[in-house]
């Protein structure tokens, strides 16, 4: 859990899986948690590597609507490198596939106005007061319905903490730019993947060089 919350986003989605059986663990459970195991010990010199270039600050969200309990994922993306992640299930049933993005969407927002109230106060030459940060999405539906409320009918029954997105566009905090599932980094911890993506996002994540020594794809 240290690892999956503070230094490596790689395993956070397998990890956020096998947590919800906790209550109710199996064999084929604990075969998981040592494939896990395995990953890390071939994996172990590599982690977030940052560079000293200036970059903007950006971030992704995405949700997964396949369970019962949908999962939020959400990427804080800065330097190179991700500052903050989450893989998390969500604490209501969402009735829709927007009403599950939306819930992410607003998670990930208010991590966006922290670290811009946090790179603020640390240079304010980080964070462009006039400049709103890009929280991506490659959900239309969400999309729309962060600016405004053009699908009423269909989403009266939301509640109104998952609007925070919303406040944070109106309030130029955030924009919602539309993305391609394929350029959405957040796809990363909302579900599994199959080995040539998870370790291309992966990379991508957390600023891995291809001839970085140590790294093992396999």
């Amino acid at each position: 859990m240290y690892l999956a919350t503070n230094t490596r986003p790689d395993i956070a989605y397998p990890l956020n899986q096998i947590c919800r059986c906790m209550a109710n663990p199996t064999p084929e459970l604990m075969r998981e948690l040592d494939r896990i195991f395995v990953y890390l010990h071939y994996n172990q010199t590599i982690g977030l590597t940052y560079d000293a270039k200036p970059t903007r600050l950006t971030a992704s969200s995405d949700a997964s609507w396949e369970t019962r309990y949908s999962t939020s994922a959400w990427l804080i993306h800065w330097q190179g490198a991700v500052l903050s992640w989450g893989s998390k299930k969500q604490n209501c049933v969402a009735l829709s596939s927007c009403e599950s993005e939306i819930i992410a969407l607003s998670e990930a927002a208010k991590e966006v106005v922290y670290f811009r109230k946090l790179l603020k106060g640390i240079d304010s030459s980080l964070v462009p007061v006039d400049r709103p940060t890009e929280l991506v999405t490659d959900s239309k539906a969400a999309h729309d319905l962060s600016y405004n409320p053009e699908h009423h009918a269909r989403s009266k029954h939301f509640l109104r903490r998952h609007f925070y997105v919303r406040n944070a566009v109106e309030s130029f905090e955030i924009t919602v730019p539309l993305v391609k599932t394929a350029d959405n980094l957040a796809d990363f911890l909302s579900k599994p993947l199959l080995s040539p993506r998870y370790f291309e996002m992966r990379d991508a994540i957390m600023n891995i060089k291809k001839e970085r020594s140590g790294v093992n794809n396999e």
